[in-house]
């Protein structure tokens, strides 16, 4: 198995390649001052596994033959954390960072991860806050982020980590176990949980993302019931007991942060990123 190696690198998951996805890998290759490999996760029908299609995409998308990048085909659907626990197969670098195949990379966002890390050797994730971006790049708000040193008693109400801003430790991933097959809702969330068991996790102040809002995710919101739930509740069970947060009062956020799943799936209330969409457009 061909493996990527070093200081850093990036995972990148679409289902096809596409115009953003040029433009998310683009970004981190040309991130500033440092050296990083970035594995393409493309999994989905649409994925192509015919020599004569591969050489026509690689004159498209010239950085498909880069050396900095790997790309992995899978022409079915692995899944969220399939996807991402496939293309972690292939790394053995001392960091990993995600970005979602739509989001984009800003400059600085790399080295200023690794530098917090390298400096801050209690930490075992570190995010940062991310600009919202309509499907033609335009900005259009900021997603809301705790920022600290340490978010992890906000992980009790929810993820304030914008998935597409996340860099941990390997060595951390591996030994939590990595990500929890067969999640296809809260992958982020239930690995933050587990891995803030090990350290702590911080979220920058600087924006470090554009994340894209779009058609495909302006419903987002986890399913009330099914497996991301069980992990969800025993990830936050398990990191309570780690920072010794009784569970009396644990409780109240995991309680009010089902309610809000309820919430949406009964189509009360909206993901977040909706209500900043509507009132920048209106």
């Amino acid at each position: 198995m061909k493996k990527v190696s070093g200081t850093l690198a990036v995972i990148v998951r679409s289902g096809e390649l596409n115009r953003w996805v040029d433009e998310a890998v683009k970004s981190i290759l040309q991130s500033d001052d440092i050296a990083l490999k970035v594995v393409l996760v493309l999994n989905g029908p649409n994925t192509s596994l015919e020599a004569a299609q591969i050489k026509s995409e690689e004159e498209q998308y010239s950085w498909l033959t880069d050396s900095r990048v790997l790309v992995l085909r899978f022409n079915h659907y692995l899944g969220m954390s399939g996807s991402i626990i496939e293309g972690i197969k292939h790394v053995d670098t001392e960091y990993i960072a995600n970005l979602d195949g739509d989001d984009i990379a800003l400059p600085q966002r790399f080295v200023q991860q690794v530098e917090y890390l390298h400096s801050h050797p209690d930490c075992v994730l570190v995010g940062g806050r991310a600009h919202m971006i309509d499907e033609e790049g335009h900005q259009i708000g900021d997603l809301k982020s705790v920022v600290s040193d340490d978010i992890r008693k906000s992980l009790f109400l929810f993820n304030p980590i914008p998935h597409s801003s996340v860099m941990f430790r390997k060595s951390a991933y591996d030994k939590i176990g990595g990500h929890t097959p067969g999640l296809d809702q809260c992958e982020d969330y239930d690995l933050t949980l587990r891995i803030g068991t090990l350290g702590k996790v911080a979220v920058l102040s600087d924006f470090l993302v554009l994340y894209r809002v779009h058609t495909s995710n302006l419903s987002k919101g986890a399913s009330p019931r099914g497996l991301h739930i069980d992990c969800v509740t025993r990830g936050r069970r398990q990191l309570a007991k780690v920072l010794g947060v009784p569970a009396v009062l644990a409780l109240p956020p995991h309680l009010l942060w089902r309610g809000v799943q309820f919430a949406r799936a009964s189509g009360f209330i909206r993901p977040v990123h909706e209500y900043f969409t509507y009132f920048k457009r209106s």
